[in-house]
């Protein structure tokens, strides 16, 4: 985990679009990440558009541990 909790960065695209959905709570955004292979996790915390922080639950929070960013082909907004 690097600083300030943040796992990782969303692709730059799918940064600029959670960005756009505005703030949930607390400066983070809840979206649902959608993978290449069709899976999705939901619940994922985003902090300033881009940063990966963590998600709600413990088994979507160990899929995100395993996640390269790259993986990641679309964002949901879930307010």
């Amino acid at each position: 985990m690097n600083k300030w909790g943040i796992k990782f960065d969303l692709p730059e695209h799918l940064g600029d679009k959670a960005a756009q959905f505005g703030e949930s709570s607390y400066g983070a955004t809840l979206v649902t990440l959608v993978l290449k292979d069709g899976r999705r996790i939901e619940h994922v915390h985003v902090a300033g558009g881009r940063n990966v922080i963590k998600a709600s639950d413990p088994q979507s929070e160990g899929l995100l541990s395993e996640l390269h960013p790259s993986d990641i082909v679309d964002v949901f907004s879930e307010v």
